[in-house]
């Protein structure tokens, strides 16, 4: 896929690297001890390399005890300097250890191993190049936290699975990009700002898994930007498109937890 990807122009949208994405699933009720927790870990990752550009719990979506942690490694050979320099540090094992029982807090033998199968970790690539064509020049290694007050902001994790193929992955992105510029220009509320869009490399999403992070100002704002967007026929052409070489498509709503990452 990746070979696929380069008909796009070198960008000046700085890459991210390698994209981690965690799914980690808690009881509702213990959600409030792993969030400081999962504050806590994120720490000691950013001191071996990783940083941690955010983490959110899910407000709508497929079950209410999940938390999503998207952390970025500059390349495998950081990553595996990383995870041994936190493994090797006694303060960052233990915390990740608290993590995982915080995870793993169930009734029952089976519920845990249930819970150990839910505990997903995917690498990703970001369409870095595609995205600055659409004009967005911010990378989310720029990002940075807005001020507090206003409006209570919400991600939306859209997730697309697409049909087997080398040059699929490729095809969807051109088709998205192509698309993307006219629903930007045509969407003057200012409302929504597509984040990323990422594909799977490896881990355990199946293979071209394509994800869009959006970030709202507030839920009825991106009613707002949505309804701004239907007026771009472009647009509307790009994913009818899409839809036929996907196969399954859904979204969901996540809430970020502050303290952790810069994408607030």
């Amino acid at each position: 896929m990746a070979l696929g990807l380069r008909r796009f122009a070198a960008a000046a949208r700085r890459s991210p690297g390698l994209l981690e994405l965690r799914e980690l699933e808690a009881r509702p009720e213990k959600l409030l001890a792993l969030l400081p927790a999962l504050q806590a870990s994120a720490r000691y990752a950013d001191l071996v390399g990783q940083q941690v550009l955010g983490a959110w719990t899910t407000d709508i979506g497929a079950s209410c005890g999940r938390v999503y942690l998207l952390q970025r490694w500059a390349d495998y050979d950081s990553r595996d300097e990383g995870l041994v320099a936190l493994a090797s540090d006694p303060l960052a094992a233990a915390a990740a250890v608290k993590v995982q029982e915080l995870c793993e807090a169930q009734r029952s033998n089976r519920a845990r191993e249930d819970m150990a199968r839910r505990r997903k970790m995917c690498i990703f690539a970001e369409a870095t190049a595609a995205l600055e064509q659409a004009g967005l020049s911010e990378s989310l290694l720029d990002a940075s936290a807005p001020v507090a007050g206003g409006d209570r902001p919400a991600y939306e994790l859209r997730t697309y699975q697409l049909k087997l193929g080398y040059t699929t992955v490729p095809d969807f992105v051109a088709l998205y990009t192509k698309g993307l510029k006219e629903k930007l220009a045509a969407d003057t509320t200012g409302q929504s700002r597509l984040v990323s869009l990422m594909y799977c490399e490896a881990g355990a999403a199946q293979l071209n898994t394509v994800h869009e992070l959006w970030r709202h100002n507030s839920m009825q704002g991106s009613l707002a930007s949505r309804e701004a967007s239907r007026g771009a026929p472009g647009w509307r052409q790009a994913i009818g498109s899409i839809a036929e070489m996907a196969l399954t498509f859904h979204s969901q709503i996540l809430r970020p937890v502050q303290g952790i990452g810069q994408l607030q």
